[in-house]
């Protein structure tokens, strides 16, 4: 039985208005993961609260719960709608929260109300180019999202090191001001003309309605809800609450040094970039079969990890999480092939507020389970958690097949959705 067909094997990184909007993006990604790292290690240096320094970070996953709000908006005027004015609203409110949050006796509510703003503009600038993507770059968009998604997983690796290096001559709130200047990088590349088309805006027809419409279009198309289901138990597993356990094990288990957890975290960081390299610039390959082998692979890395051996533990932690990014990028490149580019915003946006659930509920998930069973079954908890996706998949594995995987206008899956007439 044939598996889905490869998406267009034109490479992306061929096209010079690709190469300077991932440019632009990489630098504003830089800043981003220079933020996360410097703002709350600030905080504990200016409070010492771990409760402020968790709510802070809470705030980046909680604005997935806005992605039917930010769906709806850019389906109804268009990614140029959220691209700038959410680098804007990053921008100001990154500006006000230096200037006002980060004195000694400076009071926590401009880190709550400028820290939060900052991360809703940044949910609407990655909503605007997340969405502009097909339109901007139609010839390879597939590729093109999952290349801009193996540069986010880079710079996630990338922001920690400059922190720890930039340190030695600046400060926290030095990296900081350096993330404000890192906004201007993609605003610079949309005056250089590099930005999605201008697209007339939709009849106004109310946001349930809209909401309705997006779900009908998933209905229609019922891979990415059977590909979200299976993925969902990946979502609860490969959380910053799993990565916290490891390195309380790490710690409290086998008592090694710090600089040995940074290394085995450095490792695990490359293991990322590796997996979704692998998906991201492959020439061809079926997302069935890769769904299949990351969910068995990350499932029996996690099993792997109850080993109480240190070596086989960080063998099950590098390959766990080289699977889960292998995984996350697929999704991604699933959502511009198999989605409309006109319901891209709504029916991406609901999948995001499913998958954004599942992400904010893993970290809660994680602390009752080892206190129960303890850190190490937990592990092998969340491996039998992550292989149930296997029962979803099992159920749907006719519908993945390229002659079952037809869209109501009669275009078979092998091929990018065309804008429907929504």
């Amino acid at each position: 039985m044939a598996l889905l067909t490869a998406p267009p094997v034109v490479s992306p990184w061929r096209d010079g208005r690709f190469r300077v909007f991932a440019a632009g993006n990489t630098v504003n990604n830089l800043g981003e993961a220079v933020y996360t790292v410097a703002l709350p290690l600030l905080v504990f240096q200016l409070t010492g609260s771990l409760v402020v320094m968790s709510l802070l970070v809470a705030l980046t996953p909680a604005t997935l719960l806005l992605g039917p709000v930010l769906g709806t908006v850019v389906d109804r005027w268009g990614p140029r709608a959220l691209v700038v004015p959410g680098l804007l609203v990053q921008l100001v409110a990154a500006v006000a929260l230096n200037l006002l949050g980060l004195g000694e006796r400076a009071p926590l509510w401009p880190l709550f109300v400028f820290g939060a703003l900052v991360q809703v503009g940044g949910a609407m600038y990655r909503m605007g180019w997340m969405t502009g993507v097909a339109s901007m770059f139609p010839a390879n968009a597939v590729r093109a999202r999952g290349s801009l998604g193996s540069l986010y997983v880079v710079t996630n690796v990338v922001g920690p090191l400059l922190v720890a290096l930039a340190l030695t001559r600046i400060s926290y709130a030095g990296l900081l001001w350096v993330n404000v200047a890192t906004f201007l990088a993609p605003i610079g590349v949309w005056l250089a003309g590099v930005h999605p088309p201008r697209v007339a805006p939709r009849e106004r027809t109310g946001f349930t309605r809209d909401l309705a419409d997006g779900w009908r279009v998933l209905r229609e198309r019922p891979l990415m809800l059977n590909a979200t289901l299976v993925m969902l138990p990946m979502l609860l597993v490969g959380t910053a609450g799993t990565m916290t356990l490891a390195i309380f094990r790490l710690s409290d288990e086998w008592r090694i040094s710090a600089q040995a957890v940074s290394g085995i975290l450095v490792a695990v960081r490359i293991a990322m970039v590796v997996g979704t390299l692998v998906v991201s610039e492959r020439r061809g390959f079926g997302y069935r079969g890769l769904v299949l082998v990351g969910t068995v692979g990350m499932g029996l890395s996690m099993l792997v990890m109850a080993s109480g051996a240190l070596p086989v533990f960080v063998v099950g932690l590098v390959a766990a999480f080289a699977f889960q990014s292998a995984l996350s990028v697929a999704d991604d490149m699933m959502l511009i092939r198999y989605l409309p580019a006109d319901a891209l915003g709504r029916a991406g946006g609901i999948l995001g507020l499913i998958q954004g659930a599942a992400v904010l509920a893993g970290p809660l998930l994680i602390p009752p389970i080892s206190a129960a069973v303890g850190p190490s079954a937990t592990f092998a908890v969340l491996g039998v958690l992550e292989l149930t996706g296997l029962l979803w998949l099992a159920r749907t594995w006719r519908a993945w097949h390229p002659s079952r995987a037809v869209d109501p206008g009669g275009t078979t899956m092998d091929t990018p959705a065309p804008a429907s007439a929504a």
